[in-house]
């Protein structure tokens, strides 16, 4: 535990779920948790950081719900707000290629939140542009899954697995080469139905050149960590695309739901010390044993899960 904070707090990642359930507190099981959450942060013991996502899902609720909600999760956050992608990759890749150590600024950034009321609408009217854009975008690959079988045994589901991981690697290797030879950064556009955003590899690429100044010979070294491991070093990439290709595997159905949810698990699982999420989304890390590799505790909203958590909460005091 306690993976990256220097005051030697646990971190602790709270889903949405946890949120609500935590401030509706139907069952008294989450007022249990509630209280021992207030009562560990109060006794320096944890702290549970704010992340985009918790602002993306928190702005769907009604303004004073949603206000309620953000407020909580503020009071217990030390005001700390996770990095999302692409700028938490970029400061990893650059920590990777340089040997610098990881601290507490490598995952987490001090913020002033502004009001909720600043933002509530417009984040709203994105969030729905969004929303739509991821699933038109996944209409086709959807409709393929349902049609094709995935019945096949462990062993060729592992090797596919990893067919379709090393094929995001190559697409990276391949675009950074190009980089390399034209001396020159082109952003191509990703189209998500109506909405074009950045490709996420020129994105990566564009902070490492700017924020991080990276030169030729960082660029090479970065290449020869993609042919030698590939993403196994990249926590973020490693676990994004770990996800992706076992739903690819699975052949289950993807709506925009899932990819916030892939959004965070990527993002905040390998550097917290606790992470909560779905049912669903525990089981597909487990299976793929991402909480192992990256010593983090998983939990849902299962009682067996939320018992365990008090026992640690109560332990701490």
């Amino acid at each position: 535990m306690k993976k990256i904070d220097p005051k030697n707090k646990t971190c602790i990642y709270l889903d949405q779920f946890v949120i609500s359930d935590i401030i509706e507190g139907v069952n008294p099981i989450w007022t249990e948790i509630k209280n021992l959450l207030e009562s560990n942060y109060n006794l320096g013991k944890i702290y549970c950081p704010l992340c985009p996502e918790h602002i993306l899902e928190t702005v769907r609720k009604d303004f004073k719900s949603a206000e309620i909600h953000d407020n909580y999760l503020r009071s217990i956050s030390d005001g700390y707000l996770l990095k999302s992608e692409p700028f938490l990759t970029a400061q990893l890749i650059s920590s990777l290629i340089r040997k610098n150590k990881k601290t507490i600024n490598t995952f987490l950034t001090k913020a002033k939140f502004n009001d909720l009321k600043d933002f509530y609408e417009d984040i709203n009217k994105h969030h729905d542009k969004f929303s739509d854009g991821i699933t038109t975008n996944l209409s086709d690959q959807n409709n393929f899954r349902k049609i094709v079988s995935n019945k096949i045994d462990k062993k060729t589901e592992i090797q596919f697995i990893e067919v379709i991981k090393q094929n995001e690697i190559n697409n990276f290797k391949n675009r950074l080469k190009e980089y390399l030879d034209i001396k020159a950064i082109r952003i191509r556009a990703d189209k998500f139905g109506e909405m074009e955003v950045p490709n996420w590899i020129d994105q990566l690429l564009y902070q490492l050149t700017y924020k991080h100044k990276f030169k030729k010979k960082e660029l090479e070294l970065l290449l020869l960590e993609l042919e030698k491991n590939g993403f196994s070093r990249i926590p973020t990439l490693n676990t994004k695309f770990s996800i992706g290709a076992h739903l690819a595997v699975k052949g289950k159905q993807e709506k925009s739901g899932d990819h916030i949810d892939i959004m965070r698990i990527s993002s905040y699982l390998f550097s917290t010390d606790i992470f909560f999420t779905d049912k669903k989304r525990k089981h597909e890390i487990c299976e793929l044993r991402i909480d192992k590799k990256y010593n983090t505790i998983v939990f849902s909203g299962v009682q067996n899960d939320l018992e365990e958590f008090i026992n640690i909460l109560k332990k701490m005091q």
